[in-house]
């Protein structure tokens, strides 16, 4: 066929595929800021569903009796083998966008597995408007793009008689999808799991499908008739009728009859379908045009009825094995989440009143008055003071108590309404004073509602947060006094039930007062910080004082005196925001003042430096100075391969001097002799220690021995113990001065382990002793036995678990779960219901909630509570909530801060704010911290009242990433730390440090135990390496062969992709004959940004994608082959990439192998969170505001 086409995809029931997956392959993809686009893929399709010209009266009308003239009769499906189900085969918490692999003998059938037609799938929302649902089996295997079918009838599919493939079920059809261009036309189908492309159907189900593709044809064929025309319109109904009748049977595939009447009739049977084709063509012009206007009424005339809904069971969405009940049950069956009714009401009330996305449902009593929040005073009221002088400020004006405003009694402590800009606003009252001018004066710092918050919506609407936001004002403006209680209240496991009670009487008193419009009652328990990023407990003694301070006004004066540049008298010392530099010191200094601008600055780390001098002009206005230094190079200041076979903290002495003004200095370090370094070095680039014993002649480029005559002055330890330990082999056994003892470890509870990669760093961090494991996959759970053998590992289902545990401490009333598991708890051996954690045992909760919406499932945009019910982290947070840890970390992808709205996020706040923590919030860059992977993830932390809340780690790497900000209001943004923009204390980990010592291994290479075959080089190979003297797991996915040759093809240079590969021919071993580069590529990438990165190559000075569960070169992380190997990714080169140490052992299949590394928290990053969390452990003193 000629003529116009649109070549781009066509969804059916959704959104266009470009919404979803354009760019998303792109160089430098964030990858998590794409995977919150990709989980809202429901209400892109909302969007497109909007009712559109020409088309809104027939856009779902159609006769089942007369389109199944078209089908054959009857038949039913017969499974012939042990079928997986498609869940099993996925973690989807972690998923970055849906999996797409292809369908090979295929079959489509209903609940009582007679085959059906994707045509009697309706187009608009299939879950909601029909009775009609649809399953699917079929032989499962890798996308090589091979799934098209020509327009003219000849299949180009590669896959031969005997195709290969895992059988598997699937579970309920969503949506279906129509890619073509002036050829070939491929469809996809799309499950809660995964898109699958669809090749060839099983000969029994081949009837069944035949139709659609037809129909397709015929759709395609009329386009490309309208389209060819000057003008579209001059084409009638009838005109349309009369060509597509003249198509030749044995030519065009698009062929219906000769007779127009018959054609005519398919047309308008088959109208619904064709319409939505014609739809989705990107010009309007063509769903205006006069076949679609007469094709629309003819459907009408034709009597077409809505969708039937027959009086047969409808089938609940329910888990996929009701659909074929002859299969195994799958462990990994949805179960609602096991509750506390704190955490039950919490998120049950939210999404009783407000939608899915926040917007507030209509409610009923509409009319029913808000009761009034403060107690309003009259205009040009009366103002005196209530009592005697208490003190003076240090200005010297009389302090007072109290003071009465229009009869009303104002004291300090209290709160008041006042009027700023416009809008009504709360302020606490810190003190009161009588001004030089004998005006009556009030100082007050902001009390911010809850809804002005991060919390959003998802606040108590009585609960404010005192801010640093202060300002004095005459008692004669305030408008009203407000009911506000500094709440404080006993915490602890021991006082939940007391608190809880307490909170219930509390609502019924706010509802009684409501009842009667009474004035608000307010209560305030915390302290929130924007700039911190997070709710701090009050520091009771320290407001409401009346004492004529206020701790905002403390706070502001003391950032202004850290941010003023101050030079010494001696002119041998200056502070420079809140640093403390000296002579002889050294320091960090950004890499824009010292290296040549044609550098990328971006990725370079400091410039390490030695203060000399401090250099003061003879005249010199406001007191600026210059710093003159000494220069230390790096080893890759050097070459890339001294630098990849250095140690990362080496530096070399020189004779460089610069002058520098002080704003070019970034902090502070320490520079060694090699022989004062610690031979334990896992702190070592957290605490920012160096080593020297080189010097470079840069004028030279020679590199040498120290020269005799030059005397460093090195960084001094001031440890005298360790000092004296010095016998020029290094510190043995250095041990972290801060390091805490065993007995005051953190006991902690891992749920949602995984094989363990956040208590592995957490452990190693020094501050936690994960003494219970719970992993619901059982290759997981043993993968985190054999690595952590003193932990107790439960490998259940966390709802049966958190229900055993409040059972077994007589707390079951408080305890909603369901009733299997309430069975299964029951039928736990005696064995491991003793060895459960109670309440009181445990320190530390921390995990990784696998929240099903975020991997595109949607849960949450089926406006349901029942749906948000089966979510994890419910039963997550309702472990914090009955065992109330001292602290609690919760980490998830990037997209969990963004999903939904960022309700989710808000709603998790508000649960651990409710149960009485503190909280802080922040994503973090894990390749920032010592991975060589892009690796965004979320943090929540919670302390409980009286526990310092962790600060975030300061990235310790150049890694190139933006700053990660979180949404707190439409005007304002929080990052936890700084970008690497302007440089970092070390230089990024590349692909080579972190793979190429490695032995070379050939496609599906599966030997697991074999030599290292070489000595590492590179400071991460050494560190990784460790003490294993076997490589262990060096194994790696086979490829079948089309894709073996396509990578063999690849070119082994940095970023290459299939866009390098020729187009030609490649004729198999079977005596198939197949394009090298994919169809789907080929056709389809125009309006994918060119599938930058599927059959990737690794660069060896670049960085790893994401760590994946399954890498496969079509697949969401494509760039996937070794940068020097034809082969995918190995598990252990993978396990590097997170940042496992070669030690670390993986259990079960190669896939079960790679599912564990790519769901795991980096080691490094968990080792980093840990640190701080120490430093909160031993903090003696807090300063939380």
């Amino acid at each position: 066929m000629e003529g116009e086409y649109y070549n781009g995809p066509l969804r059916l029931g959704g959104v266009s595929e470009v919404a979803t997956t354009s760019d998303q392959l792109g160089h430098g993809v964030d990858w998590d800021e794409r995977y919150a686009i990709t989980i809202q893929d429901e209400e892109y399709m909302k969007s497109m569903q909007q009712p559109r010209k020409k088309r809104s009266s027939t856009s779902n009308l159609f006769n089942e009796d007369e389109i199944a003239t078209d089908y054959p009769l009857p038949s039913y499906y017969n499974y012939s083998q042990q079928e997986t189900d498609e869940c099993a085969l996925y973690n989807a918490g972690y998923l970055v966008q849906l999996p797409r692999r292809i369908l090979h003998n295929w079959a489509l059938y209903n609940y009582d597995l007679r085959f059906i037609s994707l045509e009697f799938l309706p187009m608009m929302r299939p879950c909601l408007g029909t009775d009609v649902t649809i399953y699917g089996s079929g032989l499962l295997a890798e996308d090589d793009g091979s799934s098209w079918i020509s327009l003219d009838g000849s299949d180009i599919s590669t896959q031969s008689e005997d195709c290969k493939g895992m059988p598997i079920y699937l579970s309920q059809i969503k949506e279906w999808m129509i890619e073509y261009d002036s050829s070939m036309v491929s469809i996809s189908i799309r499950t809660d799991a995964g898109w699958y492309r669809l090749g060839k159907p099983s000969t029994e189900y081949s009837p069944w499908h035949e139709p659609v593709l037809k129909t397709a044809r015929v759709a395609i064929s009329i386009i490309s008739m309208l389209v060819k025309q000057a003008r579209m319109s001059r084409l009638s109904f009838r005109d349309v009728i009369r060509r597509v009748s003249e198509f030749q049977k044995n030519y065009n595939k698009a062929y219906i009859s000769s007779d127009p009447s018959t054609v005519e009739r398919y047309l308008v049977v088959h109208g619904q379908f064709i319409l939505q084709i014609f739809a989705n063509y990107p010009k309007d012009d063509l769903t205006k045009c006069a076949f679609v206007t007469d094709l629309a009424s003819k459907m009408q005339e034709r009597h077409h009825t809505k969708w039937a809904r027959k009086k047969r069971k409808i089938l609940p969405e329910k888990q996929n094995l009701e659909v074929m009940e002859y299969v195994a049950s799958s462990k990994r069956n949805a179960m609602q989440a096991t509750k506390t009714h704190l955490i039950d009401r919490i998120w049950g009330q939210y999404y009783s009143e407000f939608g899915a996305t926040g917007e507030e449902n209509g409610k009923e009593n509409d009319d029913v008055e808000e009761p009034h929040e403060a107690h309003t005073l009259p205009e040009n009221m009366e103002t005196r003071w209530e009592g005697g002088i208490l003190g003076k400020t240090s200005a010297g004006e009389p302090l007072y108590q109290q003071a009465l405003v229009g009869g009303e009694l104002v004291a300090v402590g209290g709160a008041v309404l006042l009027e700023v800009d416009n809008t009504s606003v709360i302020y606490f009252v810190e003190y009161m004073f009588e001004s030089s001018d004998h005006l009556k004066m009030l100082h007050g710092r902001h009390l911010q509602r809850g809804s002005e918050t991060v919390l959003g919506n998802a606040a108590n609407e009585r609960e404010l947060f005192l801010t640093n936001s202060c300002m004095t004002v005459q008692l004669k403006d305030i408008k009203g006094t407000v009911i506000v209680e500094i709440r404080s209240r006993p915490w602890g496991h021991q006082y939940r039930k007391e608190n809880n009670a307490a909170d219930e009487l509390d609502r019924a008193r706010a509802e009684e007062r409501k009842a009667q419009h009474l004035q608000k009652e307010y209560f305030c328990k915390c302290f929130y910080s924007p700039a911190r990023g997070g709710f701090f407990s009050l520091q009771l003694n320290d407001i409401g004082r009346g004492s004529g301070s206020c701790g905002s006004c403390e706070v502001r004066e003391e950032e202004f005196e850290l941010s003023k540049l101050k030079l010494s008298a001696s002119k041998k010392r200056f502070v420079y925001n809140g640093i403390d530099y000296c002579i002889k010191d050294y320091v960090y200094v950004r890499p824009l003042y010292m290296i040549k601008p044609e550098r990328n600055i971006g990725l370079d780390a400091f410039v390490v430096c030695q203060v000399l001098e401090i250099v003061v002009p003879e005249v010199s206005r406001n007191a600026l100075f210059e710093v003159k230094v000494r220069r230390f190079y790096r080893p890759g200041d050097i070459s890339t391969e001294l630098a990849y076979a250095s140690n990362i903290q080496e530096l070399y002495y020189s004779e460089d001097i610069y002058f520098l003004p002080p704003e070019a200095l970034e902090g502070k370090c320490e520079v060694r002799k090699k022989r004062d370094m610690p031979l334990r070095n896992d702190n070592l680039i957290l605490d920012n220690i160096f080593f020297c014993e080189l010097f470079y002649d840069f004028s030279r480029g020679s590199l040498r021995q120290m020269p005799a005559h030059i005397k460093p002055k090195f960084s001094t330890i001031k440890d005298d113990t360790l000092r004296r330990k010095l016998k020029g082999k290094g510190v043995e056994g250095k041990t972290d001065s801060d390091e805490l003892p065993k007995e005051m470890r953190l006991a902690t509870l891992d749920i949602f382990a995984g094989c363990g990669g956040m208590s592995k760093g957490l452990e190693q961090s020094g501050v936690s002793e994960t003494k219970w494991a719970i992993e619901y996959e059982e290759q997981a759970g043993q993968a985190f036995q054999q690595n952590h053998p003193e932990s107790t590992v439960f490998v259940n289902n966390c709802n049966v678990l958190l229900r055993a545990i409040m059972e077994k401490c007589g707390d079951e009333d408080e305890c909603l779960s369901t009733t299997e598991a309430n069975e299964l708890a029951a039928k736990l051996d005696e064995e491991q219901k003793r060895a459960l954690p109670l309440p009181g045992q445990v320190d530390f909760i921390n995990g990784g909630p696998p929240c099903q919406g975020f991997s595109g499932m949607n849960r949450f945009l089926e406006h349901r509570w029942s749906k948000v019910q089966r979510d994890m982290i419910l039963a997550f947070l309702s472990f914090a909530d009955y065992f109330r840890p001292r602290y609690f970390l919760l980490e998830n992808v990037r997209g969990f801060v963004s999903f939904n709205e960022g309700q989710t996020f808000k709603l998790t706040l508000a649960s651990l704010l409710e149960m009485g923590y503190q909280v802080r919030f922040g994503v973090l860059e894990a390749g920032a911290y010592g991975v060589s992977q892009s690796r965004k993830r979320a943090f929540i932390w919670a302390a409980a009242p009286g526990e310092v809340l962790p600060e975030w780690p300061e990235p310790m790497h150049v890694f190139a990433s933006p700053e990660l900000k979180i949404k707190l209001s439409e005007r304002s943004h929080y990052a936890a730390v700084r970008s690497t923009k302007y440089g970092a204390p070390f230089r990024s980990i590349t692909v080579k440090d972190t793979i190429d010592d490695l032995p070379p291994i050939k496609n599906g290479e599966s030997k697991i135990n074999r030599e290292y075959g070489a000595a590492p080089v590179s400071w991460f190979q050494k560190k990784i390496r460790g003490n294993m003297s076997v490589l262990t797991d060096h194994i790696c996915k086979e490829m079948d062969e089309i894709n073996l040759i396509r990578c063999k093809n690849i070119p082994k240079t940095p970023g290459a992709d299939w866009r390098q590969l020729k187009r030609k021919k490649v004729k198999l071993s079977s005596g198939k004959v197949v394009d090298m580069i994919p169809a789907c590529l080929r056709k389809t990438a125009k309006t994918h940004s060119g599938w930058k990165g599927l059959y990737g190559r690794l660069d060896m000075q670049g960085n790893f994608a994401t760590s994946i569960t399954d890498p496969r070169p079509m697949g969401t992380v494509g760039m996937c082959f070794h940068p020097n190997q034809d082969r995918i990714l190995s598990v252990r080169e993978c396990a590097r990439s997170q940042g496992f140490p070669d030690s670390y052992e993986f259990t079960g299949r190669i896939l079960d192998k790679h599912r564990q590394i790519g769901n795991a928290v980096p080691p490094p990053l968990a080792f980093a969170l840990g640190r701080k969390l120490k430093e909160a452990v031993l903090l003696k003193k807090p300063l939380q505001q």
